[in-house]
Order: C-alpha cells, then structure tokens, then sequence
C-alpha cells in the first residue's frame, strides 16, 4: 500500500534528521514533512472515494434489480398493476435518491481536490517568495 512507503519516508528523515544535542528533538525540514502528508491525504482521499464509489455501485444496481422484479411482477400479474405501480414508484425514487447522493459525493470529492490544490499552490506560492527573497538578498550583498 502507498501509505505504507509514505509512512517509511517520514519516519526515514525523522530518524536521520539532524539530532540537537542533549534532547530528544529533532530538526525537520518543514517543506518535506508537509509535502509527505498532502500525499498520505491524497493516497487516503483515493482509497476512500474507490470504497465510496463501491458502495454508490452496489446501491445503483440494488434500484436496477428493484426496477427489473418490478417490471416482471408487473408482466406476471396484470390484477396487481397498482401494487406494481407503487413498486416502480419507489424504485425510481430510490434511483433518484441514490443519484443525488452520488451527486453529493462527487461534490464532496472535488471539494477536497481543490482544497488539497490550494494548499499546494500556497506551499508553492511561499516557496517562490522565500527564493525570490534569497535572490534578492545575495543581490544587494553583491552590489554592496
């Protein structure tokens, strides 16, 4: 599993990271550490939308087997045309209702890639500034 290598990783550079004297603490480079867990999120964002999406499946043909023994009781019986009517009824509003959760869901998704989005961007954002600034500051060291 990915999670796994990811955890490895992270416990690789605390392990190796440079060890302050007389403690018990280690210094971390900040970027890495931040950049390993927005993976672990998105690594358990994906495993948890292929279960979501399972679940959504198997709800989608429970309505689809519903609708079906519908139709064919409906076939079968013609004396029982309303009960077959509030049959097909339910199973269309148990369709719809399975749709609109899938609609949710899938808003949810987005929701969460594009809040994992602007977290990297922020983090590429304060890169680029923290760079500019390095460049700038040997500059003015040069020209002085």
């Amino acid at each position: 599993m990915e999670i796994l290598g990811l955890l490895d990783t992270l416990e690789s550079m605390i392990l190796e990271g440079f060890k302050i004297p007389l403690t018990k603490k280690v210094l971390l480079n900040e970027e890495q550490i931040l950049k390993i867990i927005d993976k672990m999120r998105l690594v358990l964002q994906s495993g948890d939308n292929f279960a979501k999406k399972s679940i959504i499946d198997k709800e989608n043909k429970t309505a689809e087997m519903q609708i079906t023994e519908t139709v064919i009781v409906t076939n079968a019986n013609p004396s029982g045309d309303v009960k077959a009517e509030d049959m097909v009824k339910q199973a269309y509003l148990l369709a719809k209702e399975i749709r609109e959760g899938a609609d949710k869901y899938a808003d949810e998704v987005l929701s969460n890639i594009e809040l994992s989005t602007t977290r990297i961007l922020r983090t590429i954002k304060a890169g680029r500034e923290r760079l500019n600034k390095n460049v700038q500051g040997k500059t003015e060291n040069v020209e002085a």
